[in-house]
């Protein structure tokens, strides 16, 4: 990256995977904890909820209401929480090219797109969701979910709706599709194999698993998608301050 210039570098697939570890190497702790603080609140829900039907699920005639309750409440709690976290990795993943990335500005500036992240995410569920469970849609909810892998990143950083992440992402992808797919794989295995490793510690393996493997799925992904803005439409620092709302200084990365 040139910070007098406010260019960024074209990266091809192994500066991807570099930058995604020297990102997360350098900052590890605040990606971590950005992770962590939502799956202990998501922890903490689902114990407090598990508590209050406790009574329920030992009686000797089981009460579906209050289960279907507390379903619910941990459901939302999932719709709301993971796409706020995954907005803050996103912005503090955005934020080291300026400066030490901020926790708490990175969920202030998430939280004020939270209604365009709930909504894009939710988008792409239920449409992946519903090709995939008619088994001979499974080959277009691969096709889709590819396409739209920047939905995020587009409704935090372009501020664009639900609707309009979906087609954002679309369009960055389009004649990278493989690209896309063969990356995103790779990080997904890395992330996996960490996670599996981590999940063979007894109770808690699974949940550290998550908190240290998911920041590199998310700045890997985030990475990918500057490069396509870079190569499509010249996307540069100066640029992507003004997306997060900050100045152009001294790159880091």
């Amino acid at each position: 990256m040139n910070s007098e210039t406010g260019e960024l570098r074209a990266r091809n697939f192994g500066d991807i995977l570099g930058d995604t570890f020297r990102i997360y190497g350098r900052s590890f702790l605040r990606l971590v904890a950005i992770v962590a603080i939502v799956e202990v609140a998501l922890a903490i829900i689902g114990g407090i909820v598990a508590i209050l039907m406790l009574p329920t699920l030992t009686a000797e005639e089981f009460a579906v209401g209050p289960f279907i309750l507390g379903m619910i409440v941990i459901l939302a709690a999932y719709i709301l929480l993971y796409p706020l976290m995954e907005g803050a990795v996103i912005h503090a993943t955005s934020e080291q090219h300026f400066r030490p990335l901020g926790i708490g500005r990175a969920y202030g500036f998430a939280w004020k797109r939270i209604g365009a992240l709930i909504g894009a995410g939710v988008l792409v569920f239920l449409a992946v969701l519903g090709m995939a469970i008619t088994i001979i849609g499974i080959p277009f909810a691969i096709y889709f979910g590819v396409r739209w892998s920047f939905i995020w990143q587009a409704a935090l950083l372009e501020g664009t709706g639900a609707r309009g992440a979906l087609s954002r992402s679309s369009a960055l992808v389009k004649d990278n599709w493989w690209r896309v797919l063969g990356i995103v794989l790779v990080l997904g295995i890395i992330v996996g194999v960490i996670s599996g490793i981590l999940g063979l510690i007894p109770i808690v393996g699974s949940a550290i698993g998550a908190i240290l493997a998911m920041p590199i799925t998310i700045v890997g992904a985030t990475l990918l998608y500057y490069d396509l803005r870079l190569k499509k439409e010249g996307y540069n620092l100066k640029v992507m301050a003004g997306e997060i709302g900050t100045s152009l200084g001294e790159s880091v990365v």
